[in-house]
This record gives C-alpha cells, sequence and structure tokens, in this order.
C-alpha cells in the first residue's frame, strides 16, 4: 500500500463513519414503513463490515523486499511502501551518500511467499 491508498483508505473510513452515525440516528427514531427500517438496517450492516475491513487493512504492517545496489536484499516492516523506504533509508544511509550499502528504492515490493522463497535459497 502506497501512503496514497493509505490516504484514500482513511478518507473512506472517515465518510463510513459518517454515513453509519446518520444511519443509525435514523433508526433511533420512529420510522413507519418496516421497509424502511429493514432496508436501513441492511445499509448498516453493510457498511459496518466495510468499516471493520479497512480498520483492518489498515492496522495491518506489511513486509516489504528490497535490493541492495551492487546485490543483496534485506526486508522492512512497514503500513505503507514510502515508510519502508524511509526506515531503510534511516537505517542503511542515503543510496546517493552510502559507499557500501545503496539501499535500491526503485526494487520496494511487498513480500510473497514465492518471492521471500527465491531470495531465502540463495542462502542453500
Amino acid at each position: 500500500m502506497t501512503q496514497a491508498q493509505r490516504d484514500l483508505a482513511v478518507r473512506r473510513l472517515e465518510s463510513l463513519k459518517l454515513r453509519l452515525n446518520a444511519l443509525v440516528g435514523i433508526l433511533k427514531t420512529e420510522l413507519s414503513s418496516p421497509f424502511y427500517r429493514t432496508e436501513c438496517d441492511r445499509i448498516v450492516l453493510e457498511t459496518t463490515t466495510e468499516i471493520q475491513s479497512i480498520e483492518k487493512q489498515l492496522a495491518t504492517k506489511l513486509e516489504f523486499l528490497f535490493n541492495f545496489k551492487g546485490g543483496g536484499w534485506n526486508s522492512e516492516i512497514a503500513y505503507t511502501k514510502e515508510d519502508a523506504i524511509e526506515q531503510a533509508v534511516f537505517k542503511y544511509g542515503h543510496p546517493d551518500t552510502q559507499e557500501i550499502l545503496k539501499v535500491d528504492v526503485t526494487t520496494f515490493r511487498v513480500s510473497t511467499p514465492d518471492d521471500r522463497r527465491n531470495l531465502l535459497s540463495f542462502f542453500d
């Protein structure tokens, strides 16, 4: 997830919470139609499910794999790709000024089981 995608998810979450509050307020009032109440209940359930899904996604840190210029690789755990790059640069130094371990910022990617297994196979 990039920072832009994370920001979009946060805005969507805020919008859904506002919708949920409005729906709960409507359900607290006297509704004349049972159909209207049933429809509102359905929308509340859908909204709550989406809120939970987005909150889970926002709370999950991902493993980002990256390469060093000149060989080697490592990983960083972060919420976004930008955070992972920032952490790696802080840990190993800026790629333009570092002499030995130059982080290749163009290689950052979310770790997959196959990618990780392939990289670890070099240690056999």
